[in-house]
């Protein structure tokens, strides 16, 4: 190992190429991260978009068809949506992690070559999670929660939660409509606080993310 790292002493040339490809190599898996966000994020609300167009057929044939046809479907769309979720979280978190690695990258791009500070994009001074996203333009808090791809599912999956309760409520109560709406709402609370709290969780234990440090 000394002898390995006497040789890059002796070589910078060669260090500085393998850390351009490292960091070319982390480019191209953050793009291929939010490649597999986006397409995922398409799929469920392409499925989410075609069911509601055959759910407003089914009901313009009779209630029984409208619930029958709902409490199939939106169930369906829940567990689609919840996986959805989940993945969205799991690469977001690795694109987070990829942004920490090319961070680390510039930091040593500007100490080796300090002349080039001007011309370089400027790195976080630490890898702590915060602080590069904030140098990447992003506001670390449980609002960015909201506006990341697994927050924006989350609020598609806890309204298809309110809406495949109310419809069972409907169902039952035999088209009551205030027992439906109360329970729909707060199915859809309740979906909403618990997705919440899984992402910062997941996030805090994967990254040592602070996002649930209450910063807005």
């Amino acid at each position: 190992m000394d002898e390995l790292s006497d040789a890059f002493r002796d070589n910078p040339q060669a260090t500085v190429a393998f850390l351009t490809t490292e960091h070319f190599n982390l480019q191209t898996a953050r793009a291929a991260t939010i490649a597999e966000t986006n397409g995922r994020a398409s799929l469920f609300l392409g499925s989410v978009s075609a069911g509601l167009v055959a759910l407003t057929f089914a009901g313009q044939t009779s209630r029984t068809a409208l619930f029958t046809f709902g409490l199939v479907l939106f169930p369906v769309l829940c567990l689609l949506g919840l996986t959805t979720f989940h993945r969205a979280l799991q690469t977001s978190i690795d694109d987070t992690v990829y942004l920490q690695r090319i961070n680390r990258i510039r930091r040593f791009y500007i100490d080796a070559a300090p002349m080039l500070a001007g011309y370089l994009a400027h790195p976080a001074p630490t890898e702590e999670v915060a602080t590069v996203l904030r140098r990447e333009g992003f506001r670390p808090g449980r609002w960015q929660l909201l506006v990341s791809v697994p927050g924006a599912v989350g609020v598609i999956n806890s309204a298809l939660f309110g809406v495949t309760a109310g419809l069972a409520v409907g169902a039952i109560t035999d088209s009551n409509l205030w027992a439906a709406t109360v329970v729909g709402v707060m199915a859809f609370g309740l979906a909403m606080v618990i997705q919440l709290r899984y992402q910062q969780r997941v996030r805090v234990n994967a990254t040592h993310d602070p996002f649930d440090s209450g910063e807005e």
